[in-house]
């Protein structure tokens, strides 16, 4: 399994702090390593494996017991250590950052004091749990559990809950998201995704990339690149093939932003990752 997430509905009278999602991730074939942002926090948590975090331009050694809290918009990606697979559960939470003790706000918290930090993973697991089951109420016994998980992590970083959700044009963000993510092989523009979203492509530009941290066809891009990654490692299909499955202009191109983003070229990625690599 690489990863499986489940939504969390908003109980009645849930207030200010809104429970998102919640993810189990473990490292396995599918695994795609790809940064991404979001308009919300996140509270990470490594249940065991090693790996790195990389926050922006950071990289942070992850290990069992670390736990991060990741502020809304700061770009990140999870890099697993292939010997030793990362399996680590996240909660997003809107409606809450965390800030220093002089009162600004960072890309992220790290707490790896293990000898105090493995009293959170039984408060992730409870959510986990509840949100797999669903069973009557499990919204608001999630609510509690993170009302609970707020108190403990205030031991150890400022927890400021604003009351803010996300920017306006939430609704036009998450359905050009969505044509994105569905309909990537298309031939997609910004002009294109305005008018089926109904609004200008300035605004959607704009409040798209303040909701997920990069432009719309940025974005396109990625979720391109990601598909393209799924077939290198999986399938034989040739690069000028792939290309044409994933959306690209050009096989130049294709080789240009998948190089860009992971690093290596459409044929470096397949001897490594596709079914004959190490």
């Amino acid at each position: 399994m690489g990863s499986i997430r489940y939504s969390i509905p908003h109980p009645t009278g849930g207030g200010e702090l809104r429970l998102l999602y919640c993810a189990l991730s473990r490292f396995d074939e599918s695994w795609n390593s790809i940064p991404h942002s979001h308009n919300h926090a996140e509270f990470f948590y490594c249940v065991q494996g090693k790996g790195f975090l990389k926050i922006v331009d950071e990289k942070e050694p992850l290990q069992a017991g670390d736990f991060f809290l990741i502020n809304p918009s700061v770009e990140h990606t999870e890099i697993s250590d292939p010997k030793e697979g990362l399996e680590y559960i996240v909660i997003g939470v809107d409606g809450v950052r965390f800030l220093t003790a002089q009162g600004s706000q960072p890309r992220y918290y790290l707490l790896n004091d293990r000898s105090n930090n493995h009293e959170l993973l039984p408060y992730f697991q409870d959510v986990l749990r509840e949100v797999s089951k669903q069973r009557e109420g499990y919204p608001d016994v999630c609510m509690n559990i993170m009302k609970i998980l707020l108190t403990k992590i205030s031991r150890y970083a400022r927890v400021d809950l604003t009351g803010e959700t996300a920017v306006d044009g939430t609704s036009e963000c998450t359905e050009a998201k969505r044509f994105m993510d569905e309909r990537f092989p298309e031939n997609i523009t910004l002009d294109w995704l305005a008018e089926r979203t109904h609004i200008s492509k300035f605004y959607l530009a704009r409040t798209f990339r303040q909701r997920y941290g990069v432009s719309p066809m940025q974005y396109l891009c990625r979720r391109r690149i990601a598909e393209a990654s799924h077939l290198l490692t999986n399938y034989d299909y040739s690069l000028s093939a792939i290309c044409g499955m994933t959306g690209f202009s050009s096989p130049s191109y294709f080789c240009q932003a998948f190089k860009r983003l992971t690093g290596m070229s459409p044929s470096e990625y397949r001897k490594v990752h596709g079914r004959g690599g190490e």
